[in-house]
């Protein structure tokens, strides 16, 4: 890299938003204080420690049955690299945290919109705009061990990595991230196959013009990869052998699998609370139409996905229900994210409604055809490939940080810029006509939401984390 190529990349507005946003992210951060490490960002961070039980460091030695190996062997590489500044464990959580979610909100979201709207212009300032909108909201796990901003992180790198489908760089790259996002949150299983679809999707718009070698070339791409994936999902095979006698690169399996389905029909939203002791630490939103289902099968617990399927088939409405409750609850962000420490007051309600409102623009944005226009020429795929990143979490008990790529979907675009006005060209009232149609939409979502919502607030109960 030549020096005129660093001057510009430190002049860029990517590298500008992420050293501004850093600094903000660890500003609230240090204000909100040293938290401790709550069930499993306690585990995560302790998890780190079981590579070396030996006295060496192995793969083999990794001992979760229900966690991948990439964020505890993350974790233990920053206390080391760390333990040079300081050994206080929260302070380089924040630290991390802090350029995680710099990273996110003003590189790889703005990087991935340009992929998918490349006619608008992502400046500083929006691009802080975006962090701003992800500290609203999610500034409570900035001092948490969690995997879910990471893994957040590690699916956009892969998604943007993949739209440059003829690079074999950029292929290493786009495996070894969805590799990494993979075991680090199960849930982005689908990713693989989304990307895999893109990749192929990205050659066939090439073949009026790829000869045989560039479809040699596409078949490289491919196997590239693949091979970073594997090789990213290597050392959990191996700890998996050493625990279990199993090859599955997959962290928790089908045991896992099983307990999300059977969750997922028992609770509507799950929250963790802090408050008040560990007596009150779960809160369960019960969700008495899956309870219904759950007690007419053995022991009262779903198997596997074919059972679960079954399910779907046999109750279709009573399912279409609780998938309904699940992504309405998993997006109602009464909470700032992390462990509660407080429940409902009138503030909550403040940032529930602005919560919903963001996701209703963006609805709205993407339903009008005039604000859809705006974010033309688009290369929808993306985004949409971004959304169904989440959905196998739908299926399971529910929390908002499972939501995070909704969520940032929806930021993405209320925040993109291009805005046209609402007001019609026209005589008299006419020109109120599209405010008027959004301010009915507004009325009905909204009744359908706050229903919701409140639905799952009488159903809640709260039970021992023992």
């Amino acid at each position: 890299m030549t020096s005129e190529s660093v001057k510009r990349w430190l002049r860029s507005p990517a590298t500008i938003g992420f050293a501004l946003a850093f600094a903000a992210f660890l500003l609230v951060a240090l204000l909100q204080g040293e938290k401790p490490f709550y069930y499993d960002s306690g585990t995560y961070w302790s998890l780190g420690d079981t590579f070396s039980k030996g006295g060496s460091f192995s793969f083999a030695s990794f001992d979760s049955s229900l966690r991948g190996y990439s964020l505890p062997l993350l974790y233990l590489l920053l206390r080391e690299a760390g333990g040079i500044v300081t050994d206080n464990a929260s302070l380089l959580v924040m630290a991390f945290n802090s350029a995680v979610f710099a990273l996110i909100g003003a590189v790889l979201g703005p990087r991935l919109a340009t992929i998918a709207w490349p006619r608008l212009h992502w400046s500083v300032a929006r691009r802080l705009v975006l962090c701003a909108v992800i500290l609203f909201f999610w500034r409570g796990m900035l001092n948490y061990p969690l995997s879910d901003f990471p893994a957040l992180a590690a699916a956009l790198m892969a998604l943007v990595a993949i739209s440059s489908y003829d690079s074999p760089r950029w292929m290493l790259v786009a495996g070894a991230s969805a590799g990494l996002a993979v075991n680090a949150r199960p849930a982005y299983l689908l990713l693989v196959p989304i990307l895999l679809v893109l990749l192929g999707w990205g050659w066939r718009e090439r073949r009026g013009s790829a000869d045989g070698a560039g479809w040699a070339r596409a078949g490289a791409c491919g196997g590239l990869f693949l091979v970073a994936l594997a090789l990213v999902w290597l050392p959990q095979s191996i700890a998996e052998h050493q625990r279990v006698g199993s090859y599955n690169p997959l962290p928790g399996g089908s045991a896992l699998v099983g307990l999300q389905y059977t969750e997922g029909l028992r609770l509507q939203r799950y929250d963790t609370y802090v408050g008040g002791g560990p007596e009150q630490a779960r809160m369960m939103y019960r969700d008495p139409r899956g309870e219904e289902i759950l007690a007419g099968l053995e022991n009262e617990s779903v198997e596997g996905t074919g059972q679960y399927a079954g399910i779907v088939l046999d109750h279709p409405l009573t399912m279409a229900g609780v998938f309904l409750r699940h992504v309405v609850n998993g997006l109602d962000l009464r909470y700032p994210g992390g462990y509660i420490e407080q429940l409902q007051t009138g503030t909550n309600r403040i940032w529930r409604f602005a919560g919903f409102l963001l996701v209703f623009l963006a609805m709205l944005r993407v339903a009008w055809p005039t604000g859809r226009r705006s974010l033309e020429p688009a290369r929808w795929r993306y985004p949409v490939a971004l959304l169904l990143a989440c959905a196998t979490s739908i299926a399971s008990a529910v929390e908002v940080r499972f939501m995070l790529p909704i969520f940032l979907l929806c930021a993405l675009i209320v925040v993109a810029p291009g805005w046209p006005s609402p007001l019609e060209a026209g005589p008299g009232l006419r020109r109120y006509r599209t405010l008027a149609i959004a301010a009915a939409a507004a009325v009905v979502f909204f009744a359908i939401v706050l229903t919701i919502v409140s639905g799952a607030t009488d159903n809640l109960h709260l039970e021992s984390a023992a």
